[in-house]
């Protein structure tokens, strides 16, 4: 009877201790501060300049629609490590500052080419920065910029670059996977070029800042999707348009949707006689294999879809004019990705599309001995790009409306 009073008792007490337990680490919200967006750049006076994104909750709250002020605040703090920089924002302003909702990490494009190793350990050490927050290299403009532009509906900038960031690698695929576990894995795996999304800026930035700017239909300045940034190592060493990088990722089979706005006779974008195609599932393959001392490369690309516009006479009501469409959109991803390799060979020379990759996972012994001179070898390698593509429907009608004319 007593054991089974002091068990009732014990379970009690313990039932109690559990109940008034909290969080150790607990911060009021209107004692803290959401950092969104951290830009990494130089330093003037210390050797990194750090500027934050801290989020106004009340301007960003859709239920309250705000009180007319900036969703954001924007403060800059330089230090000899990112750490330093983050431990002495308070020196600016009076809440606690927290990391574990970073959305965006903008790289200046003169610190990304001295390279990120020196400063990514403290950001991947960092428990409360997630893994896969963005990581962008900013392009023609100082990485802070990015952060001070002011988006109609309350958004403010690292929310918007993010979801742009995400919609156009999902609707078209012109920019590569860019979080912050994939700089880890670039840099851990063999024959892997580690490449990240680029950004830029166009319009007046000046008056951006101003929320004026949010009052107009025509945004004064505006972040734009810049492609790919290419590195060698951890030192960026150039830069692949928004259609090259989709060629790459379509080849390293990082591309499941997109469209393909196929020209006309002539071959210009402008030619009369262009022809778009949407594709659905698609998916490529590669096969890689060692001619003496040089790579030889295959490519095969897969997918089907459906005709979107049409600005030539195909038939459409026979298979013949869907044989034709497929026969146009594989000859002309083929040119379009030979292309690719082709400068990319001669003017970056490191291996962008992941070919060393796929031979240390299926043929490890015999990449081994050539980790080292890989890139080189890479440069003199030879492709073969094959696909098959199958156009599946027209959408809601079949020909082009023309009107065929009256009499004989």
């Amino acid at each position: 009877m007593r054991l089974m009073r002091f068990v009732c008792v014990l379970m009690l007490c313990l039932s109690l201790a559990m109940m008034g337990t909290g969080c150790w680490d607990q911060v009021e919200l209107n004692r803290a501060s959401m950092i969104t967006g951290l830009a990494l750049e130089k330093g003037n006076h210390m050797k990194y300049k750090v500027t934050f994104e801290i989020v106004n909750a009340l301007e960003t709250d859709p239920n309250k629609g705000g009180k007319g002020g900036t969703p954001t605040a924007i403060f800059t703090k330089e230090g000899n490590s990112i750490a330093e920089a983050v431990s002495r924002l308070n020196e600016s302003q009076e809440r606690y500052p927290i990391l574990a909702h970073v959305r965006v990490i903008v790289i200046d494009e003169k610190l990304a080419r001295e390279g990120i190793n020196q400063f990514m350990d403290v950001l991947q050490r960092n428990r409360y920065i997630r893994e896969d927050v963005l990581v962008l290299v900013g392009k023609g403009a100082p990485a802070s910029d990015f952060l001070r532009t002011v988006y109609a509906r309350g958004q403010y900038a690292s929310y918007k670059i993010q979801t742009q960031v995400e919609m156009y690698r999902k609707l078209f695929g012109g920019i590569p996977r860019s979080h912050l576990y994939d700089v880890a894995q670039a840099i851990l795996t063999d024959g892997r070029t580690l490449m990240l999304g680029a950004i830029t800026i166009s319009g007046e930035l000046e008056k951006s800042e101003s929320l004026d700017a949010i009052k107009t239909i025509y945004p004064v300045a505006i972040v734009k999707l810049a492609g790919a940034a290419v590195f060698k190592g951890d030192k960026l060493i150039g830069y692949l348009n928004n259609e090259r990088t989709r060629m790459v990722m379509l080849a390293s089979d990082y591309v499941s949707t997109s469209l393909f706005s196929i020209p006309g006779p002539g071959g210009k974008p402008t030619s009369s006689g262009a022809v778009a195609v949407q594709f659905y599932h698609m998916h490529s393959r590669m096969k890689v294999k060692m001619d003496g001392q040089k790579p030889s490369f295959k490519l095969h690309v897969e997918g089907d879809g459906k005709l979107t516009s049409v600005d030539r006479s195909i038939k459409l009501t026979t298979v013949k004019g869907y044989e034709e469409l497929e026969h146009l959109t594989s000859n002309y991803v083929n040119e379009q990705i030979q292309e690719t390799f082709e400068y990319v060979q001669k003017e970056l020379g490191v291996d962008v599309f992941g070919f060393g990759q796929h031979y240390y996972r299926y043929h490890f012994q015999k990449f081994k001995p050539l980790a080292e001179e890989w890139d080189s070898l890479f440069t003199t390698a030879n492709l073969e790009v094959s696909s098959s593509f199958t156009v599946r429907r027209p959408d809601l009608k079949t020909q082009k409306v023309e009107k065929d004319g009256i009499g004989p």
